[in-house]
């Protein structure tokens, strides 16, 4: 069933089939094949959503720090970028009382 699953995630990912004939075609193979298919095309999107979520984040704090604080330095933004989303989360609040940049992520 494994092997099954990464082949959908393999499909899903890399094909470029519409998703309502891959639904269909998995469908016709029975009702577990329809299943996975569906369970795997759930955790993509859902995994498409939190990396869009992050990217909004972090645009955001860009934005932020860059109004507040002006240019930023390299170092900064590698920071940022790789933070997750409660670093970001926390930074952002923190970018509203912060006098610094060093305040903000530390």
């Amino acid at each position: 069933k494994n092997d099954f699953i990464t082949l959908l995630t393999y499909i899903e990912t890399v094909g470029e089939a519409p998703t309502d004939e891959l639904h269909d075609l998995f469908a016709q193979l029975g009702p577990e094949a329809e299943e996975a298919y569906m369970t795997t095309a759930d955790m993509l999107r859902a995994e498409g959503e939190a990396r869009g979520e992050a990217r909004g984040r972090t645009e955001a704090l860009v934005q932020l720090l860059t109004l507040k604080f002006g240019p930023l330095p390299q170092s900064t933004l590698d920071t940022v970028h790789t933070a997750t989303i409660d670093q970001l989360e926390t930074w952002t609040t923190r970018v509203l009382t912060a006098h610094t940049l060093d305040e903000v992520l530390h």
